[in-house]
């Protein structure tokens, strides 16, 4: 994959193929996640399936950290007209790709912000994924900007006062992929977590970053689970991934692992919550 997009080539619509080709984006192969998405049909094989079996028409589901809009894509075809989806993407140029996408599908159930999910409201420093990268997702909130790479000012706002704001009052999947501002954000959510406002919550830490702010990637994942909620991390070794890839998983019984506190913490380790009383279609008796 990566060999046949050694030529820079410019950016071309093409079908989502895990959507069964219903959901179309803008491709441009100098992006890993994008290129993943094109040449497999799918990004994060292990999520996608999380995402299929616990998504249901009808559903609202809360993008954090949004990207061009794989997952928002994929949501909004599988929670329909029926459904609500809530983006939040401060970078201009991937909240610009994210909002083409969107209209491109004509997902009037879907509204993108152009926001930084923060530990307050205000405005702060994003530093943006670096030039000839294929990573583009590293952009991350900072105090001030850094050498070497694209800086922004963007507008800043907690996420319960967000969802307030534009009516999502409850969350039936929230995912949260933010380099690190999840240890900002996490602790401003809970009322919404104290009576269980976010049903299904699917998290990347990022612990190198949390580390450089003090904090713990154990702590906020027993955070989580001291407010009632079960739950699973999410196996991302090389060898599930490489499996994923070549055939997706029949179900997230297959991906899904028991959380140990006392285990080392990879250094993007996903995890999925459910809320009390929240049932799992899969057997949970590996749930914490």
């Amino acid at each position: 994959m990566n060999w046949l997009c050694r030529r820079e080539v410019a950016p071309f619509v093409t079908p989502l193929g895990i959507t069964r080709n219903r959901v179309r984006f803008v491709c441009d192969l100098r992006d890993g996640i994008a290129r993943e998405a094109c040449f497999m049909g799918f990004y994060e094989p292990q999520e996608t399936v999380v995402l299929q079996s616990l998504l249901r028409p009808g559903m609202t589901f809360v993008d954090v950290g949004a990207n061009w809009g794989y997952f928002t894509l994929l949501a909004a075809d599988l929670v329909g007209p029926a459904g609500r989806v809530v983006s939040f993407e401060p970078h201009p140029a991937l909240y610009q790709r994210l909002a083409q996408n969107v209209e491109r599908n004509h997902f009037d159930w879907v509204t993108s912000l152009q926001v930084a999910v923060a530990g307050a409201e205000g405005e702060m420093n994003l530093a943006g994924y670096a030039t000839g990268t294929t990573n583009w997702g590293v952009s991350r909130l900072t105090e001030d900007a850094e050498p070497g790479t694209s800086n922004f000012r963007v507008r800043t706002g907690t996420l319960e006062s967000l969802l307030d704001a534009h009516g999502a009052t409850e969350v039936d999947m929230l995912k949260m992929d933010i380099e690190g501002a999840e240890g900002s954000v996490l602790p401003t959510m809970s009322r919404g977590l104290s009576r269980g406002r976010y049903k299904r919550i699917l998290l990347e830490l990022h612990p190198v970053a949390l580390r450089e702010q003090g904090i713990a990637a154990e702590s906020l994942v027993g955070e989580l689970l001291a407010f009632g909620y079960r739950g699973w991390r999410i196996d991302h070794s090389e060898a599930a991934f490489r499996r994923a890839s070549y055939k997706l998983p029949s179900g997230p019984e297959e991906v899904l692992r028991p959380i140990d506190l006392h285990a080392p913490i990879e250094a993007w380790p996903h995890f999925l919550f459910l809320a009390p009383g929240v049932s799992a279609p899969w057997r949970e008796a590996s749930a914490l």
